[in-house]
């Protein structure tokens, strides 16, 4: 069970982040959005990763 929810994890994280940049392409975002969202991605990534190796 960890496993998919660790594969969902990295999905949401993989499939998110460039949606956001092709969104931040048509409705300018405030400059500190996308590192921010950057660093929320990269962690969900990391413990989907941590929950699938478990």
């Amino acid at each position: 069970m960890k496993q998919y929810l660790g594969m969902g994890l990295q999905l949401i994280a993989l499939g998110g982040l460039p949606s956001l940049v092709i969104a931040q392409i048509f409705i300018q975002f405030h400059l500190i959005v996308m590192p921010a969202v950057l660093l929320v991605g990269v962690i969900i990534f990391g413990l989907g990763t941590k929950l699938r190796e478990s």
